[in-house]
Parts: C-alpha cells; sequence; structure tokens
C-alpha cells in the first residue's frame, strides 16, 4: 500500500479524513439557521411589544427603556451569529470550497463572513455606549430619546448586513443540497454534453432516482447513487452537462458540475453521445474530454463510454470509437479499460461497464482490494 506523497498519509486514510470532514460540514449546517435582516427585525418588533415597567415612577420607565435596548441588542446579536458560524473557505472540504468558488466566488463568501462579524462588534459597541447613558437620564423623557437612538443605530447596522446575511444563506443551502459522501465508499463521478444520458445511466445502475427527460439541462445540481452490487459498493454521481466552451461562459449549473469533477472521482467516466439527438458535435464532445482530463487529480482514472448505441447507427458509432481511441496518449496512463458501448436507455452493455468500473476502481483505489494489491506485491 503506497502512501500519500503530498500528506505522508495512506490512501484510505486520507480518504477516510476529507470524507469525515464533509460529513461534519453538512451536519454542522443542518443545525445553522442563517437569519436574515427582516427576520430579525420582525422578531424584535413582535418581542418588544410584550414589555413592560416593573415598577412604577421615573425609575421604573427609565428601566424599561434599557431593557427595551437590552432586547434589541441582544436578538440582533444572537441572530447575526449563526452566519459567523460559517466555516471560513480555508476549513472547507475541497468538494465544498470549489462549489463556493462556483457558486458565488470565495472572495464575495469570506468578505460576507467579515462583514456580519463587524456588525456584531459594532452593535456591541453602541449597547456599551448607550447602555450607560440610559443609565445616568436624568428623566424618563431623555432615556427614551437615547434608546431611540441607540435602537436605531443597531437596527440600521442589522439592516446593511441585510446582503451579507442572504449571501451566506444561500450558500449554506446550496452546500446542504449535496450529498455526503461519507462512508469511505470509491466515487464515480459521470460527465458529459447535456443530454448524453448520464441521468439515465445513474438511475439504471444505482439507488438514485434522477429526473430524466428529452431535452438537455434536466440536471441542475449534483445527483449521489449507491451502487451495491458486487464489491466493493461504489458511489456514482451524476453531474450536470458541460458544453465545450471557454471556462468565463459556463453558467452557475455548469460550475457545479466542474466542482464534483475536480474534487470527488476515483474515477470519471465520460460518456459520449454519436446520436441524431447530440447537443454538441463530436469534435466538440473530444475537446470537452481533454479539457476535463486537464482537471482531474493524477490518481483519478478515466473510463470512456459511447452512449445511445440504439439510437446511433454503426458508423456513427465507430467513428466516435475511433476518436477516443486516437485520444487514448493525450490521456496518458489514466485511461483505464477499453472503449465501451451501451445504452443507458435499454440496459444494454450495462454489465460489461460495472465489470470495467471495478476493474478501473482497481488502479484507482487499490487499498479496496486488499486480495489485488497482495497480488501486485508477489508479482513483483
Amino acid at each position: 500500500m503506497q502512501q500519500s506523497k503530498a500528506s505522508g498519509q495512506v490512501p484510505w486514510l486520507e480518504r477516510q479524513i476529507a470524507l469525515e470532514g464533509m460529513r461534519r460540514l453538512v451536519e454542522r449546517l443542518k443545525e445553522t439557521h442563517i437569519y436574515t435582516a427582516d427576520e430579525i427585525v420582525r422578531i424584535i418588533g413582535e418581542r418588544y411589544k410584550k414589555l413592560r415597567p416593573r415598577r412604577p415612577g421615573a425609575r421604573g420607565r427609565i428601566e424599561l427603556e434599557l431593557k427595551r435596548l437590552e432586547l434589541v441588542y441582544n436578538i440582533s446579536r444572537a441572530k447575526l451569529a449563526p452566519a459567523t458560524a460559517m466555516p471560513s473557505a480555508d476549513k472547507l472540504p475541497p468538494f465544498h470550497r470549489e462549489l463556493i468558488a462556483a457558486f458565488i466566488g470565495v472572495e464575495h463568501y469570506e468578505e460576507a463572513r467579515r462583514r456580519v462579524a463587524r456588525a456584531i462588534r459594532l452593535i456591541k459597541r453602541f449597547w456599551d455606549e448607550y447602555r450607560v447613558l440610559i443609565l445616568s437620564a436624568e428623566s424618563p423623557q431623555e432615556a427614551s430619546r437615547l434608546r431611540r437612538e441607540g435602537s436605531g443605530r443597531i437596527l440600521s447596522t442589522v439592516r446593511r448586513s441585510g446582503s451579507s446575511l442572504k449571501l451566506l444563506r444561500k450558500v449554506r443551502d446550496e452546500l446542504l443540497k449535496t450529498h455526503v459522501i461519507a462512508e469511505g465508499l470509491p466515487v464515480v463521478v459521470v460527465a458529459g454534453i447535456p443530454s448524453a444520458g448520464k441521468s439515465t445511466l445513474v438511475a439504471a445502475l444505482s439507488t438514485a432516482e434522477p429526473e430524466t427527460a428529452e431535452y438537455p439541462f434536466t440536471t441542475k445540481t449534483i445527483i449521489v447513487g449507491k451502487v451495491a452490487r458486487g464489491v466493493p459498493s461504489f458511489y456514482i454521481v451524476d453531474t450536470p452537462g458541460l458544453l465545450e466552451r471557454p471556462p468565463e461562459k459556463h453558467n452557475p449549473i455548469e460550475r457545479r458540475a466542474l466542482a464534483a469533477i475536480k474534487t470527488l472521482p476515483d474515477v470519471l467516466l465520460y460518456l459520449l453521445d454519436p446520436s441524431p439527438t447530440m447537443i454538441q458535435d463530436l469534435n466538440s464532445q473530444i475537446e470537452l474530454l481533454k479539457s476535463i482530463a486537464n482537471l482531474l487529480n493524477e490518481k483519478t482514472r478515466i473510463l470512456v463510454a459511447i452512449n445511445k448505441i440504439d439510437i446511433t447507427d454503426r458508423v456513427s458509432v465507430n467513428k466516435a470509437r475511433r476518436a477516443l481511441e486516437a485520444i487514448g496518449p493525450v490521456l496518458g496512463g489514466r485511461l483505464c479499460g477499453p472503449v465501451l458501448e451501451l445504452s443507458a436507455a435499454t440496459g444494454q452493455g450495462l454489465d460489461k461497464l460495472h465489470s470495467e468500473i471495478i476493474e478501473c476502481l482497481k488502479q484507482a483505489a487499490p487499498w479496496l482490494f486488499p486480495a489485488h494489491v497482495a497480488s501486485q506485491d508477489s508479482g513483483r
């Protein structure tokens, strides 16, 4: 069993640490509710109306003004705090960090966190300042004026944090859409152009039930299924379709796909669509495969398959096969297995695909196959 050069850890331990980090992050996000500015103001208003003086006279009215300001401060601080609990980008698992980069940009995310943290410090300063002033007030009228002024400054600070709170809330919701891959199983990511049949394939092989349709861009987010036939079980990830075009023209859906492709796979399964319904031509699909290969971790293995052979003439299938075989040298030693032919819709070729995925996993994650590793060692 070889150690990871980057970390000095054995591969399975490195993987387990990363997956446990993903699991903990999602559990943490489930327990975190990020309030909007409007929600905070509404909660304050509902509680504010219930306050009553505890004793009569001028002193009781001054104490009430202090209680009102204290309520505004305490609720504002308490409801802003969950946003600051969002982890910094450098503490996120690679997949989630890539998702944030694709979704809004890491710089915008970090700035939103900083703005909310500054808002909490500022409202604490207002509370400390106006608490003393109200306690020193010589009349209920002066205390009321100071309370209005202090509360107004605190609430203005909360409202100015509104855009940052909305952004962090969107990030939280986006990250929670991702499936937690935390069992230590290998991961196969399926990629290709829109309508290449990725969702149909994932649904046919696994527990996932992605939406499928006869039009492109059906998949909007990352969908994960588990393939439990044979040993080992593995995750298979359905990603949104990608078009061959410059990175700056990728839409948010495509950027989600790239986040998964960069960080998750042990094996990248690329589906090529040569059918009459293809969204991009064969040359564009080949160029897309080359672009994806450049994004992958050097340990990731690539398996290529021609899909939709049930609706594609033999001449087009052979043309696709020759094109894929021609770029084998470009993909280097990461290409594993032969070029496969299949129909995800009819099930043709899926048994062969499953077998080849297992063979590829033996190359990409040999620690999952002790007998395979032992046979390799004995042959040396």
